[in-house]
């Protein structure tokens, strides 16, 4: 037993550890590079509830960490239109995640009205972005083939935002997604992406990079959806913050005092989702 309670701790203390250093570069970001949000320029940031953000932040990612796992269970578990033709909204994850980043935010939607929920996965995360579209593309097809529905909604944490911008763009989801709702997205890219892999999606997700410069090319928002962007000036992986923020977007939500893995499990996030969803979604 002494092995298993010895695993559980380091469990524990590594991501802690990792939050903590995160939190520092983007202490030093924010000071050695300012790009202000809108967010920033109304409020300042307050000592205590920031630290207790820092504290929240290391807990979601030691669940986030715990829970890896369980993919094996929710991945092979057979996917079905709860109510056919209703439109459904499908959780994109992020960088190195999987389908249980979203257990908590599927279970909410649920039990608010919205029948068809699906969280997906894309693997492997070293690879190409462009090629972990082209799986989010596919997901998005089943998955309207399931339902019976014409349109899509997306909620996208993280990378999970560019690479749906990617599928509409360029690999034939223009005109089957309504909605795209990003949580804590590197539209603009990120400067945290310089610690990761040089290669593949990491690499096309650093701060300004091509990838993300040909994003841009014709309209940050493709396709013919209606994007939306929920966002935190405390997001300790996008850096600068203002790189979650889209030009076009026909809504941008600010939760303060949330780091990157956070937004995943708050009931601000999940309130903010539901109303970019709005009631139509559950006719």
């Amino acid at each position: 037993m002494s092995w298993i309670f010895c695993l559980l701790l380091v469990l524990m203390l590594i991501p802690g550890a990792l939050t903590l250093v995160f939190y520092l570069l983007w202490y030093y970001d924010r000071r050695a590079f300012p790009s202000p949000t809108p967010a920033d320029r109304e409020t300042a940031l307050r000592p205590l509830p920031a630290l207790l953000a820092v504290a929240r932040e290391a807990i979601s990612l030691t669940v986030l960490v715990l829970s890896y796992p369980l993919r094996l269970v929710q991945d092979a578990s057979p996917q079905r239109s709860r109510q056919q033709g209703q439109k459904p909204i499908i959780l994109v994850h992020g960088y190195g995640g999987n389908s249980t980043n979203f257990l908590w935010l599927q279970w909410w939607l649920r039990r608010r009205g919205w029948a068809n929920v699906y969280s997906v996965s894309y693997t492997p995360p070293h690879i190409n972005a462009r090629k972990l579209a082209q799986q989010v593309a596919d997901h998005v097809n089943r998955i309207l083939v399931l339902t019976g529905a014409e349109k899509a909604d997306l909620v996208c944490h993280s990378m999970g935002g560019p690479l749906a911008r990617y599928a509409l763009k360029n690999l034939g989801l223009a005109g089957k997604v309504d909605r795209v709702i990003t949580l804590g997205s590197p539209h603009r890219g990120s400067r945290i992406s310089a610690l990761f892999a040089p290669r593949g999606a990491a690499a096309q997700m650093r701060y300004d990079s091509p990838f993300i410069k040909e994003l841009e090319e014709g309209g940050a928002c493709p396709g013919g959806a209606r994007y939306q962007v929920i966002y935190s000036t405390m997001d300790n992986f996008i850096l600068p913050a203002s790189s979650a923020l889209l030009d076009g977007a026909e809504r941008s939500v600010h939760v303060p005092y949330l780091g990157h893995c956070a937004l995943l499990y708050s009931r601000r996030v999940a309130r903010a989702v539901a109303e970019g969803l709005q009631d139509e979604s559950l006719g």
